[in-house]
């Protein structure tokens, strides 16, 4: 460029820009705002409309019926899976879509021994529970496995690979007691031989156990690894029983690694404390075995919280009263309804993964039926509409605030019939049938004709 040229750039910060096409431009500007906030608007519409309850419910009854009759039903089972409910990750920790456990749907069940199905999708409901307490740190150890009944070698359990969160109904795997796959599930995941050896142990000595809860938790790993064990310092210590304590090996158990343990573990005992690697919680339902698995957690827990003070300052509660304790946490309650051990807790718990929309298949024992809400109790009852209640009410108001005095109504202009077509009038007639005829009063009505 000369000097005698003119330049028409813009500086540097401009993006070197004629001034032109700088102008047109910044006439641009107000177009592309406009733009930007009718998108926000539309968002918010939309995010609205996905809150609105009734909108929900009524996409869901849409859905149902189009689901029924076969329209797209994969895509309808997609778009239902997202507006089921709240939107929640398989982890209640995150925000995602609800990945529902009980995925085993139609004829799918029939697949199923008897009761299998029931116990697939409370297994699962277990494995969301602990993610729920925090109690699998994110990771993928931690096993729990379900026995399906005593007369066969049959055992439940997690493919290797799973978050917590994932597992569902229809991705487990069922095992015998040497680990050989029976029924491989939904996934092609092997599972952990190590981890499980540890609970194939319990299954084949104790009958009993139909479920063991191996809990990895922070405060269950600190507390298996002091000398001294778990204290009797609260009433949920002292619900768990007598304890065992086992220093279990790395890696997968052999037959003498195996008779140990179980001499360990006992006729009776359903806590083995894990040297550096937590605690087995058996139980003969999986109620029973996630109610020990939730005391042992808050005992080790307080435990952890009373670590910084001497033994001698603390108070351990005795050993006749930690057998009363758990003596009575095993009766049945004084109202007669009979649970299992953990049972009553254990169905609040699905109600609330339900209300979550997590789909449990859990069959409640005792369904929550909310009543009517109950009536305000009145003497006296409302009149009909045609009344003059307006100025009934009125005149209690008044009364209330000291403005209406006792007797004031009577002949007045607000005690006259509103609601009549006719009109009365008092009459003074003349008896009949005697010698010595009185008046009498009588209240005679003029019907008035409409016009």
């Amino acid at each position: 460029m000369t000097d005698t040229e003119t330049d028409t750039t813009l500086p540097n910060g401009t993006g070197g820009l004629s001034a032109e096409d700088e102008d047109e431009r910044l006439k641009q500007r107000p177009a592309d705002i406009d733009a930007d906030v009718r998108e926000m608007e539309r968002r918010k519409r939309v995010e609205a409309l996905m809150s609105s309850k009734m909108f929900r419910e009524e996409l869901e009854r849409v859905l149902d019926q189009q689901m029924h009759e076969g329209v797209d039903a994969p895509l309808l089972q997609r778009i239902r899976e997202m507006v089921g409910g709240k939107l929640h990750t398989g982890s209640m920790r995150g925000p995602s879509c609800v990945l529902p456990i009980n995925d085993i749907r139609g004829i799918e069940g029939y697949g199923y021994e008897k009761g299998e199905k029931i116990l697939r999708c409370k297994l699962a409901a277990v494995y969301r529970l602990v993610d729920l307490f925090g109690w699998s740190q994110g990771g993928v150890s931690g096993q729990i496995t379900a026995r399906l009944n005593t007369a066969e070698e049959s055992v439940l359990t997690t493919p290797r690979g799973l978050l917590p969160h994932e597992v569902t109904a229809s991705s487990l795997v069922k095992v015998d007691m040497q680990g050989a796959v029976q029924e491989q599930g939904t996934t092609n995941f092997p599972i952990n031989a190590a981890g499980f050896s540890l609970h194939a142990a319990v299954h084949a000595a104790r009958p009993d156990v139909r479920c063991v809860l191996h809990v990895r938790s922070p405060s269950a790993l600190a507390v298996s690894a002091t000398k001294g064990g778990l204290l009797p310092l609260c009433t949920e210590a002292a619900l768990l029983g007598l304890l065992a304590y086992h220093h279990v090996p790395y890696g997968t158990l052999d037959n003498e690694e195996r008779d140990r343990l179980v001499r360990a573990l006992g006729p009776s005992a359903k806590v083995l404390m894990l040297n550096n690697a937590g605690a087995l919680c058996c139980g003969e339902t999986l109620e029973e075995a996630f109610h020990q698995a939730k005391n042992l957690t808050t005992a080790c827990d307080v435990q952890l919280r009373l670590a910084a003070l001497p033994m001698e300052s603390l108070s351990l509660i005795d050993e006749d009263t930690r057998k009363q304790i758990y003596e009575a946490s095993r009766k049945p309650p004084a109202d007669g309804v009979k649970w299992r051990v953990g049972g009553e807790e254990f169905e609040a718990l699905m109600r609330m993964l339900d209300n979550a929309g997590f789909r449990t298949g859990y069959i409640y024992r005792h369904p929550l039926v909310k009543n009517d809400v109950p009536k305000p109790k009145n003497d006296v009852e409302v009149p009909p509409a045609v009344s003059s209640l307006g100025y009934l009410l009125e005149e209690e108001e008044l009364y209330k605030q000291g403005l209406w005095k006792k007797g004031q109504g009577k002949g007045g202009e607000r005690t006259r019939w509103l609601n009549s077509p006719n009109v009365y009038q008092k009459v003074e007639v003349l008896e009949t049938g005697t010698n010595d005829p009185k008046k009498i009063t009588k209240v005679e009505y003029l019907r008035v004709e409409a016009e």
